[in-house]
């Protein structure tokens, strides 16, 4: 019985001790371990927040950018738009009307604009809404049109935000002055876009709640500006500060409480100094917290059960490596975001290994490029066979650019070749993404946007600023270019050139009995005609109403170009079928060669006029040379005629 009692006595004391021994080391073992995972999750919250910090700014940044180009393009086509205007209406005001309907077709589907006309004081001549006779409108004491009107330079005027008087509503203006062949000012050009164009990027990015979208001029004055709270509401307010102070830099992030609403916010801008603007983005600092809110409480969350784990079996180091699984993944996740958003805005993302040569592709990106595979390769050899031979340089120059720092970043426009054969523009951005210890590229990472329709209404703008919009021929300045350089070539090489003008005998009443349209029948037949009777290397252009201008530049002597100005007056002379009438005119043709006739290309111009006048005074129907002898009769004619040129 004692030996029973004295046994449990034992077990008692030796079970005790080693509760104690193991009370104490594991007080020991979560006094050190405890302290140092705390520190260590306290620290993973910090890189957390650091990480979401990081990235919004490098979304605000690319998006910025996106958002700059956007503009960037659009103010651009209005500006060219402006200038096409611009020498419409000082050409033929009667037909600015046709000229802005055509230029409807092609910016409608791009920048909805309203186009108007002031005087040199003014007031508005013609608006797009209206039409002609609103000279009762005064335009004169706004900003913009004062700045065009009391400038000597010739450059684009962007408005503050106004109210329309024309349409009643608010509007941005772009304003361009207009100058007559003498330099005078005569008035002023402008285009007004609503403000939402310019907000409308809001909807296409997704950058949590109180993000902000603004256009802003340089000195402060918000143009547009669209936030949770609506659009536009802010329009017209001045901020002040970087980077609105002289000296900015071109582009760049602060973090900052809104002037304006209060909203604390990460923001990044980029500037238009061409255009006195820049663009803003910005995101709620609380938004790019919240991106990780998740993953800090579920680090809180972990801690908590890792120091019960650690107390009980040790699974400190268990649940730091899940921890840490986990922020890897979200990490993946904010990456595939930050995809999502350029693909959104339309461009397509690569990624561009430069040991291996291997690019990695994007869905968007593969489908800009018409690419079978997401892995394409991309290196010298290989270029040719996906980019247009004459755009190869362009590439190889733009990289050689940006590797050597002289150009911030690689931007290159340049053709791809289609798996049709066919060709698409696009255009490609990037930049390095990662570095070797000695600071060699390792990747770049960019994005690829198709330029198609941008680089298709340039062309059409190019187009309709040489060439007449009734007859598709070259215009009178187009025409001019032309003549100059046969002009240069014929004193270079010792050849001739030859000019043939001429006009349309008993135009006017068709045009008075049966109409214009009839009339522009009439003169799109007569310009068919006699494009096709000429050599590819001549140049028929309409420089008048009815009046059009031949170049030879490789001729022979008087002979030969009679004989082609007599082809084109029998042609002249064939019945014309214009809306079921048939239209019997004649020609009246004078020519000039040089140097027989002329000193230079101006000269030459004027002799031809002269020659058509003769012919115009010797009863027309005629082909009259200018190196002819002046009988007495036409010498009294010619000298009271008054050339048109």
């Amino acid at each position: 019985m004692l030996f029973h009692t004295f046994k449990s006595l034992r077990e008692i004391s030796v079970g005790t001790y080693f509760r104690r021994s193991v009370l104490r080391h594991f007080a020991l073992f979560v006094g050190v371990c405890l302290p140092l995972l705390w520190l260590f999750l306290g620290l993973e919250q910090a890189r957390l927040s650091g990480i979401a910090e990081r990235e919004s700014k490098r979304d605000l940044q690319n998006l910025t950018r996106a958002f700059s180009e956007e503009v960037k393009a659009n103010v651009s086509t209005i500006d060219m738009s402006l200038i096409q205007l611009r020498m419409s209406w000082l050409r033929d005001r009667a037909k600015f009307p046709d000229v802005l309907a055509e230029l409807h077709r092609y910016l409608q589907r791009r920048v909805p604009v309203q186009v108007a006309v002031t005087d040199e004081r003014g007031k508005v001549l013609f608006a797009s809404d209206v039409g002609t006779g609103t000279g009762q409108i005064d335009l004169g004491d706004r900003e913009h049109i004062r700045e065009c009107l009391d400038s000597d330079d010739d450059h684009l005027v962007v408005s503050r935000p106004v109210l329309s008087e024309i349409s009643d509503s608010w509007t941005i203006q772009f304003a361009r002055p207009i100058r007559d062949e003498r330099g005078r000012l005569v008035g002023v050009v402008l285009a007004s876009v609503a403000p939402e164009y310019f907000s409308r990027f809001y909807s296409r990015i997704d950058l949590g709640r109180a993000a902000s979208i603004a256009l802003v001029r340089s000195d402060g004055i918000i143009i547009a500006r669209t936030t949770e709270r609506g659009g536009n509401r802010d329009m017209g307010q001045v901020l002040t500060g970087e980077p609105y102070t002289r000296g900015s830099v071109a582009t760049g992030h602060f973090r900052r409480i809104d002037q304006l609403d209060g909203v604390e916010r990460y923001y990044a801008w980029r500037g238009l100094p061409e255009f006195g603007l820049m663009v803003m983005v910005g995101q709620a600092v609380r938004a790019t917290e919240a991106r990780y809110a998740r993953q800090q409480e579920l680090i809180t969350y972990t801690g908590i059960c890792v120091s019960l784990v650690l107390c009980l079996l040790g699974w400190a180091l268990i649940a730091a490596a899940d921890n840490r699984r986990r922020a890897v993944k979200a990490l993946e996740a904010a990456e595939a975001r930050w995809t999502l958003a350029l693909n959104g805005a339309g461009d397509g993302v690569w990624d561009w290994d430069l040991e291996t040569g291997m690019t990695t592709l994007s869905l968007r990106a593969q489908t800009i490029l018409d690419a079978d595979h997401p892995v394409v390769s991309w290196n010298d050899e290989s270029l040719p066979l996906w980019i247009h031979p004459d755009d190869v340089p362009i590439i190889k120059n733009a990289l050689r650019a940006y590797f050597t720092g002289a150009a911030p970043d690689f931007v290159a426009e340049h053709r791809i070749r289609l798996r049709d054969g066919g060709w698409s523009w696009i255009l490609s951005r990037g930049g390095i993404a990662e570095r070797d210890s000695s600071g060699r590229a390792l990747r770049m990472v960019g994005t690829f946007s198709n330029i198609d329709a941008r680089k298709s209404a340039e062309e059409q703008i190019r187009f309709m600023a040489h060439h007449d919009c009734l007859t598709g021929l070259p215009n009178r300045s187009l025409f001019a270019d032309r003549l100059h350089q046969a002009v240069l070539t014929a004193q270079r090489d010792g050849g001739k050139v030859a000019v043939i003008y001429f006009d349309l005998d008993k135009f006017k009443p068709v045009n008075d009995t049966y109409g214009h349209a009839v009339g522009d029948i009439l003169l799109q037949t007569v310009a068919a005609r006699v494009r096709d009777s000429l050599r590819e290397s001549d140049t028929l252009a309409r420089v008048g109403g009815d009046e059009f201008v031949v170049l030879l530049p490789r001729c022979g002597d008087h002979d030969d170009v009679m004989t082609v100005a007599a082809n084109i007056l029998d042609l002249l002379n064939q019945p014309v079928e214009a809306d079921g009438l048939t239209l019997n005119i004649s020609g009246s043709l004078g020519f000039a060669l040089y140097p027989d006739c002329a000193n230079d290309d101006q000269q030459l111009l004027r002799r031809a006029d002269e020659a058509m006048y003769r012919a115009k005074a010797n009863g027309r129907n005629r082909v009259i040379d200018y190196s002819q002898p002046l009988a007495a009769s036409e010498a009294d004619e010619q000298s009271s005629a008054q050339p048109s040129f």
